[in-house]
């Protein structure tokens, strides 16, 4: 027999669903499918897949819920102790969230959520656990990039020099050491007047010279 689902028993299969899937399921043109080649609706994933017949596809829930004759009998069992709006509202989530990245379908489908919740009085438990179980990483392969390989360098050695046939190179002259000759005494004549004289015409005339000008009688 097959167990009837409660309001929250739908809301917590449903959205479990689409964020456990992380995205819609559409056909090739962009119409929404209770059932797909890329997964299911969120009324899709309360179908049990002894129940599903292609026949459902471009119709609400109510129309097949309130059909006649004994093709839908299990399903309208199965989700008969579902409030009818509510599946209206998962199914509306589902088809409006469209196509995006899928973390941000599962932001939308979060807060899509959250206003059924407390539309119908229903809990988020099940839907904070598992988008928060979203943003936890899982084990990771960590790979490192192996560097290049240098360049191969061909080092020459240094040739060996036989010390005991190189040739002695006399050690330089210590240039300090060597005293400097003192500069000798300028030596005067026997007349010293004349000499300054001498030394002071000598004077005038670089003065002269190095003013331009030419002293008389020089």
């Amino acid at each position: 027999m097959t167990r009837r689902l409660t309001n929250q028993d739908a809301f917590d299969v449903a959205m479990l669903h689409l964020l456990n899937q992380g995205h819609s399921c559409v056909n090739a043109s962009g119409q929404a499918r209770y059932r797909g080649p890329r997964g299911k609706s969120a009324i899709g994933a309360l179908i049990p897949d002894e129940f599903y017949v292609t026949s459902m596809e471009g119709k609400k829930v109510q129309h097949w819920l309130a059909a006649r004759g004994s093709e839908y009998d299990a399903l309208r069992e199965r989700l008969g102790g579902v409030t009818p709006s509510l599946l209206d509202e998962l199914q509306d989530l589902h088809d409006r969230s469209g196509a995006c990245m899928p973390s941000l379908y599962r932001h939308l489908v979060v807060a899509g959520a959250q206003r059924i919740a407390q539309s119908f009085k229903l809990s988020m438990r099940l839907v904070h656990r598992c988008a928060t179980y979203q943003h936890i990483w899982g084990p990771q392969i960590v790979t490192h990039a192996i560097p290049a390989a240098a360049p191969v360098v061909d080092v020459v050695p240094a040739p060996v020099v036989d010390v005991a046939s190189a040739p002695v190179v006399a050690p330089a002259p210590d240039l300090a050491a060597a005293p400097t000759p003192a500069p000798e005494p300028m030596q005067l004549t026997e007349r010293p007047q004349e000499d300054l004289d001498l030394i002071a015409r000598g004077i005038a005339k670089a003065i002269a010279a190095a003013r331009g000008l030419d002293q008389p009688g020089s």
